[in-house]
C-alpha cells in the first residue's frame, strides 16, 4: 500500500500514541491473518459520518436565495452543489484508531462490548503508517492517514471530500480518532472494480511486528487470559514487543 499525503489532512507527530481496542475473536484473527479491516463507511454505525452537514446544504440554499433564484432553477443549483461536494460515501474505506497518551476507559468498555477480555494495541502513528506500506498487500491501493475533526459544521473551504471524511460530531470528540482510509471512484469518474466487495470492505495485510509497541490486556480481564495471549502470539511468531497489563484498576 501506498501512503499518500494532503493539504487537507492532519497528521499528528509521528511519535504520537495511538490506541486500537479490540475483543479477543477480532484480535486473533489480527495476529492470525496479519491484517486490519478497512469497512465501507456506510457500515459505520454514526449515519452522519461521511456526509455532507445538512446545514452545508441549507447555508447554500439561502446563498442562491438571495441571488434571485427560486423554483426548478434554484432545486437544480442545489442538487448540482451536493453532487459537486458529494464525498461518496459508499465508495470510503475506513479504519479507525485512537490518539492519546494513554489508555481509556471509556472505549475498552465500547469496543469490548459487554465482554472482560481483551486487548488494546498501543503503537504510533509513524509505526502504523510503515506496517501498512511494508505489509505487501496483493492488491495494494493509496491510502491515506488524517486526524478526526469534531464540528457542526464546515465552511465553504473544508468542503473537499477528504475533509468530509474526516469530520465527526461533537458527540465522539472522547474518541480522539485518526483514521486510515481508502477512497475508490466511480466508473464514470476513472474508477476501477477492485477485486474485493466495496460494499462490506476489505482486509489489509500489514507487518504486525512492525506495527505492534505493546499489547495491553483489558482491566477486566481474568487472570488466565494473560496466558492465553502471550500463548497466541507466540504461536503466531508475533514478537519484538510488550504484553502489559492495563493500569485501570476497575472492576
Amino acid at each position: 500500500m501506498k501512503y499518500r499525503k494532503s493539504e487537507y489532512l492532519e497528521v499528528p507527530h509521528g511519535n504520537s500514541a495511538v490506541w486500537r481496542y479490540m475483543n479477543t475473536w477480532k484480535f486473533r484473527q489480527f495476529i492470525e491473518n496479519s491484517t486490519l479491516f478497512f469497512p465501507n463507511a456506510n457500515k459505520l454505525t454514526d449515519q452522519y459520518e461521511v456526509t455532507l452537514p445538512d446545514s452545508v446544504e441549507q447555508k447554500k440554499r439561502e446563498e442562491l436565495k438571495r441571488q434571485g433564484l427560486h423554483g426548478r432553477d434554484l432545486e437544480e443549483e442545489v442538487a448540482s452543489f451536493s453532487w459537486s461536494t458529494n464525498p461518496m460515501k459508499d465508495l470510503v474505506l475506513v479504519n479507525c484508531w485512537s490518539t492519546s497518551p494513554h489508555e481509556s476507559y471509556a472505549l475498552w468498555k465500547i469496543y469490548l462490548g459487554g465482554e472482560k477480555n481483551g486487548i488494546a494495541i498501543r503503537s504510533t502513528v509513524s509505526k502504523l503508517r510503515r506496517s501498512v506500506e511494508k505489509g505487501k498487500d496483493v492488491y495494494p491501493e493509496e491510502f491515506f492517514i488524517g486526524k478526526v475533526k469534531y464540528k457542526k459544521h464546515l465552511n465553504n473551504d473544508e468542503l473537499s471530500r477528504l475533509s468530509v471524511v474526516t469530520t465527526k460530531k461533537p458527540f465522539y470528540d472522547f474518541e480522539k480518532e485518526l483514521r486510515l482510509f481508502v477512497l475508490n471512484y466511480p466508473l464514470s469518474e476513472g474508477g476501477t472494480v477492485p477485486p474485493y466487495d466495496i460494499y462490506v470492505g476489505r482486509s489489509v495485510r500489514v507487518d504486525i511486528n512492525e506495527l505492534i509497541h505493546e499489547v495491553y490486556i483489558s482491566p477486566f480481564a481474568s487472570e488466565e487470559y494473560r496466558y492465553e495471549i502471550n500463548k497466541l502470539l507466540n504461536g503466531n511468531n508475533a514478537q519484538g514487543f510488550t504484553i502489559k497489563d492495563s493500569e485501570i484498576r476497575d472492576q
